[in-house]
């Protein structure tokens, strides 16, 4: 047997006890005897178990075909999820403005060459058992297969630099609707989208997150605490606390706001 051919019977093998677990846990019965591991099974398992018949369009008419609530939601994620040009000059002129600059180490880090250590390691971090994008492939697929795929995959993150070009695969995502379970279900604004991506996507998204992590506290403000590693929100209750106490005590007329509005 020869490499490919090894490397396919693993690949169908893994699938197919994934399968079984899935069946398992999801405890679908009736299930179409000798069922394999496709888009279609796990569509199967992961639906929702009442129906959707209606569904109410842009101009709140109720649709209940299934053409008709398919365009429906073409048109809304249509318009949001469309392709948008930026002005080059317009964003220039935004970041030359922005008074605080990477060092010039950080900047060297973060400019550097990907590694395969480097990518390993963030392959190592995600979690097991989500859901794929649309190649179907999870993370456990490039987990088991790391030694085989990961030089192909960081040849393919090298020449996405150099040409400034990213294939259509890491362009791409799927959206799932989720019910949030308030409101009528056949208004879209009741229902969240989740985008789900390929996993060859957020490996390097992922990666770039991680390079991020190390200068963003000298990026983002001190009195800004949210999502810069180190700092905590309670941090932020603690100042708004003291602040508060602080004009109170000397009363000294002052105001709080929250994104431009008076609270």
């Amino acid at each position: 047997m020869n490499p490919l051919e090894a490397v396919k019977k693993e690949l169908s093998e893994h699938f197919h006890d994934e399968s079984r677990r899935i069946i398992f846990r999801s405890k679908v019965e009736n299930l179409e005897k000798g069922e394999k591991c496709n888009s279609f099974f796990f569509k199967n398992i992961h639906s929702a178990h009442t129906p959707l018949v209606q569904l109410r369009n842009r101009e709140g008419i109720l649709c209940d075909t299934k053409e008709d609530m398919r365009k429906a939601v073409t048109d809304v994620y249509g318009d949001l999820y469309s392709e948008k040009r930026s002005d080059g000059d317009q964003s220039e002129k935004f970041l030359s403005g922005i008074p605080r600059k990477v060092s010039t180490p950080a900047r060297e880090v973060l400019n550097a060459p990907l590694t395969l250590e480097e990518l390993h390691l963030t392959v190592k971090s995600f979690k097991s058992g989500k859901t794929p994008g649309s190649d179907g492939l999870p993370i456990e697929f490039y987990t088991s297969l790391w030694d085989l795929l990961g030089p192909d995959l960081l040849e393919l993150y090298e020449e996405m630099e150099q040409e400034s070009v990213m294939p259509h695969t890491l362009r791409e995502g799927m959206i799932a609707l989720l019910y949030k379970h308030k409101g009528e279900r056949c208004d879209l604004k009741n229902w969240r989208p989740i985008s789900l991506l390929n996993v060859d996507y957020k490996i390097l998204a992922k990666t770039m997150v991680n390079r991020l992590k190390g200068v963003m506290g000298e990026m983002v403000h001190p009195d800004q605490t949210c999502g810069v590693p180190g700092r905590r929100v309670a941090d932020s209750l603690a100042l708004i606390r003291d602040t508060i106490q602080y004009i109170t005590d000397r009363n000294i007329r002052a105001g709080l706001s929250r994104l431009g509005k008076g609270l």
